[in-house]
């Protein structure tokens, strides 16, 4: 290769170099193939000879050095072809193998060597033990660190299918192989470490990066030995583990123990690890300084923990493994920071979960050792590695684990949380929240309901400003994370109606710290299951059962609940308000009734201007009435009369004609009886709301269409004349039938005045139904 040029990157200069050494081979390739193809085998060493010293460069950087390296080996197969033809032939192999022994450069020599080698042993005239032996003692020739390395490897590469072992055509004698491996994989690791002592200091960050590029090369032994049939658990132990740490230890080279600690535990089974575990912990003690050990037990921890969760059965019962884990981190402990630690006890958690997850001590104790070393950090909240160090101990045991509150409930566990900020602790809640929502145990006690939202109180109560930290949700996000807080409620369950109250107690006591969006979620649902306990109670006393708290305690709790909501979600505190009212009659108490529909109306009153929502409520007002059946007939003559007024106050005249005739079904309700058994029906009172709803709806005819109030006012009338009103006569209909059809005539052809016109046709043909059916004497005198 030339020398270097001036004006070019080393980018470039490199790129050059390696164009330069790709030309030569690919030429000198084509001159050494055309050669063996004309029986020319000495034309064809010589220019196998001259690819080959190509690779004596010291030039390229290991990236293109390798990429160089496996143009190369690619070519050398032709010649290695050529060998086996040559002895398929008849030619000995030992000539062959003399022959190559005559090129001028160590480096090519040995190349060729090896590719004789390689068919050497393919012949079996020589057995496979002594060319290996020979040919990776021979590669001691050459000591250029990355040159060595490369050759090594190319040795290891044309030996990989031609090592004694168990079922092979080479021998079983797997010692050999072992041997062999062991001694490439020993003086490759020599090489690999003498670039870190090359050239000067100031490069010394440059040589560590072509360290790391090259660390396959040698790891590619361990993958090898992992490899063979016949290395089993105990030679493994015997021979093996106790030959490369042996290396590792020796080396004193942090980047070289670091990865061939790490390529131990990756390529060798996991069965031979827990028979090994304390010489691969003793060994990681006498490692460098700078070694990571902690990644390394960490790696090894979690892939031992994957294994156990995988194969249960496999651990043998004499490996304490928990154990010897713990006692190695704790020796650890004084030599690493605070992260450091953390990420020891995550992965010795990983780990105990894998292992051993009914044992809940061992977790416990786990967290126990991370709580005394933040306390001992002085910090209040923690930050980066350490942060997120102290989110895995808190969700892996929640997710390992998948009942949420077992876990909430061990000693040391929820204190952790308090170690983080906001945002992380939020994290940890919702994901804790999520599985109890979805879990299959129940909270059966109120100190289980305390200590599930005290560790979620980050979704349950505002962050106060003198924390320094802020919270800044959306609708959409807030509604999410508080519909899954409501699904807890729903998760509280004992068949004892006193625990289970006192569990809604310490919700409600909870739930009322969060302010008015959270509220708004998480208050209605425990009014509806206060009320449903109300109900299950009232049975029990109805039964003559002993109860440890009354039907009506309950009600007063559901009353003040709501009271909490009202401020800040009157609309919603109002239904509530409702549905506690048709509860308490459920249960025949009708003075609870009263009270809620009282509280009801008083709301409605203050707090609801929006003429909209006050339409939408007077209907679901007037609904709820009308299934009430044990009201006095006084309160119920008080609340129905307060009802109309409301209607009749309300903005839009269309909204107040439609909601005044909707209060006539109030004055003709069969399900209110007075102290006799008779059904409450004020015919007169509901002829004046009919009457009244087609006052308004005749002044809303003077500012625009409105046939349609008068098509609905004719089908209120039509019902009352069948339900026997005496006070609703046929001049009514027959005046309300005139006047609509009057107006139809001025009507276009829109699609609300088609829409009219098909219900007034509906309701026409019903009429008729009735006139010349079995009600004809009753319809006769009206004219359609």
């Amino acid at each position: 290769m030339s020398t270097a040029v001036e004006g070019l990157s080393p980018e470039e200069q490199q790129e050059k170099w390696l164009e330069e050494g790709k030309a030569v081979t690919k030429q000198q390739a084509f001159l050494m193939k055309r050669a063996l193809d004309n029986g020319n085998l000495r034309d064809g060493l010589k220019y196998a000879s001259n690819m080959l010293c190509e690779m004596r460069t010291g030039l390229l950087s290991p990236k293109n050095f390798y990429e160089l390296y496996i143009m190369i080996a690619d070519e050398m197969r032709h010649l290695e072809q050529y060998f086996y033809d040559e002895w398929k032939r008849g030619r000995r192999m030992v000539e062959l193998y003399e022959l190559v022994q005559h090129a001028g450069n160590i480096v090519p020599r040995l190349f060729l060597l090896i590719s004789v080698g390689s068919v050497y042993v393919r012949s079996k005239e020589v057995s496979a033990r002594d060319i290996l032996k020979d040919l990776v003692e021979m590669c001691r020739g050459v000591q250029h660190p990355m040159r060595g390395l490369f050759l090594r490897n190319y040795l290891l590469h044309c030996a990989r299918d031609k090592l004694p072992d168990v079922g092979s055509d080479f021998g079983d004698n797997v010692a050999d192989s072992v041997d062999f491996l062991m001694l490439n994989f020993s003086e490759m690791n020599k090489l690999w470490v003498r670039m870190q002592h090359q050239g000067p200091v100031r490069d010394r960050e440059r040589r560590e990066k072509e360290r790391l590029d090259l660390r396959i090369l040698v790891g590619t032994n361990l993958v090898r030995l992992s490899n063979l049939e016949g290395v089993d658990c105990d030679m493994y132990k015997a021979m093996v583990l106790p030959r490369i740490l042996e290396q590792v230890i020796n080396c004193k080279d942090q980047i070289a123990q670091q990865y061939l600690m790490e390529c131990i535990i990756q390529v060798f089974p996991d069965e031979y690890h827990l028979r090994t575990l304390d010489e691969i912990l003793d060994a990681c003690s006498q490692l460098q300084s700078g070694v990571d050990v902690k990644a390394v037990l960490i790696a090894l921890m979690n892939r031992l923990a994957l294994f156990a969760k995988n194969e249960p059965g496999s651990i043998p019962p004499d490996v304490n493994m928990l154990d010897i884990f713990h006692s190695h981190v704790t020796r650890m402990a004084a030599s690493v920071d605070l992260a450091g630690i953390l990420d020891l006890q995550v992965a010795l958690l990983n780990f105990a979960m894998g292992f051993a997850p009914e044992k809940l001590d061992y977790v416990d104790q786990i967290l126990q050792v991370c709580g005394e070393q933040l306390a001992a950090s002085g910090s209040a909240r923690v930050d980066g590695a350490a942060e997120r160090a102290v989110v895995s101990l808190l969700k892996t045991p929640l997710i390992s684990h998948g009942n949420a509150l077992t876990i909430i409930l061990l000693e040391h566990y929820a204190p952790l949380i308090n170690y983080l900020p906001f945002s992380s602790r939020k994290e940890v809640a919702l994901l804790a929240a999520r599985m109890m929502s979805k879990g299959s145990v129940p909270m059966s006690t109120p100190e289980e309901v305390d200590a599930l939202l005290s560790f979620v109180q980050p979704l349950v109560k505002d962050v106060a400003e003198d924390e320094g930290e802020r919270e800044e949700l959306d609708d959409e996000d807030l509604e999410a994370e508080q519909s899954v807080i409501a699904c807890i409620i729903h998760r509280m369950a004992n068949e004892d109606t006193g625990i289970l109250f006192q569990m809604y107690v310490v919700a409600r006591k909870h739930f009322g710290q969060g302010g008015g969006r959270r509220i708004a979620h998480t208050l209605a649902p425990l009014v509806f299951r206060s009320l449903q306990l109300a109900l299950a109670i009232k049975k029990l006393e109805i039964e003559g059962q002993e109860v440890a708290v009354s039907s009506k305690k309950l009600f007063g709790f559901s009353l003040e609940t709501i009271k909490g909501l009202a401020g800040s979600e009157p609309n919603k505190a109002l239904r509530l308000y409702l549905q506690g009212a048709q509860a308490a009659n459920d249960c025949e108490e009708d003075k609870i009734a009263y009270e809620f529909l009282s509280q009801a109306f008083i709301l409605y009153e203050d707090e609801v201007s929006d003429s909209k929502v006050q339409m939408e409520l007077i209907p679901i007002f007037i609904g709820t009435l009308c299934n009430l059946t044990h009201l006095d007939i006084e309160d119920y003559d008080t609340l129905i009369t307060n009802t109309t007024k409301h209607a009749a106050r309300l903005l839009k005249k269309p909204d107040q004609c439609r909601a005044i005739y909707q209060c006539s079904h109030l004055f003709w309700n069969d399900k209110i009886k007075d102290a006799d058994g008779k059904p409450f029906q004020d015919g007169k009172k509901v002829l004046d709301c009919l009457q009244r709803s087609l006052k308004i709806a005749d002044v809303c005819m003077q500012s625009g269409p409105h046939v349609s109030l008068f098509v609905e006012i004719l089908n209120q009338y039509l019902h009352y004349f069948d339900a026997g009103n005496d006070k609703v006569t046929v001049k009514y209909l027959q005046g309300l039938v005139d006047l609509i059809t009057e107006h139809l005539a001025n009507l276009d052809t829109s699609p609300e005045s088609l829409a009219v016109k098909a219900h007034y046709a509906s309701t026409l043909a019903h009429m008729k139904a009735k006139k010349e059916g079995d009600e004809a004497e009753k319809f006769a005198e009206l004219s359609i």
